[in-house]
């Protein structure tokens, strides 16, 4: 009896069906075509926080420099793409261009400049936001306030 067959017993193979392979593919294909999506406003995300937080960077760096080195520094910015120049006195010191995708929303400045000046004290002349928006629709700031000089990111 051992190790004869029964007359129609089937084997069973260590394969899958065609059946349970196009199930498992349909099911990959839904949850990509869920997570890529998500996975691109969140890198988009990203960008615009990394272009926030170097603005930011570049705004302390303004203040400390003109503290440090008794001159005024400027950030002059544009209101039509997000792109904007470090100034020590008059002259340009660095120009600065964010990735594709990445916008100047709008800033609150002062009538009828563009531009942010920090004073030789370290404290900027004005209070200032200044909004960036990405292709996502999400909207980042940073501001520097005037009583204190701080520079802080914000959020809506």
């Amino acid at each position: 009896m051992f190790g004869s067959r029964r007359v129609g017993a089937v084997r069973s193979s260590p394969g899958f069906t065609l059946v349970e392979l196009v199930a498992t593919l349909a099911l990959m294909g839904m949850l990509a075509g869920i997570a890529v999506p998500v996975l691109l406003r969140w890198a988009d995300y990203w960008e615009l926080r990394a272009a926030v937080e170097r603005l930011a960077a570049d705004l302390r760096e303004c203040q400390s420099r003109a503290e440090a080195e008794g001159v005024y520094y400027e950030l002059r910015f544009w209101r039509t793409h997000p792109d904007y120049v470090m100034y020590r006195g008059v002259n340009p010191v660095r120009s600065v261009q964010h990735r594709p995708g990445i916008e100047y929303l709008y800033g609150t400045y002062p009538l009828p400049g563009t531009h942010l000046r920090f004073t030789p004290r370290g404290t900027g002349t004005q209070g200032v936001t200044i909004w960036l928006r990405n292709r996502s629709g999400d909207r980042l700031a940073a501001r520097v306030y005037l009583d204190s000089g701080a520079v802080v990111t914000l959020a809506p």
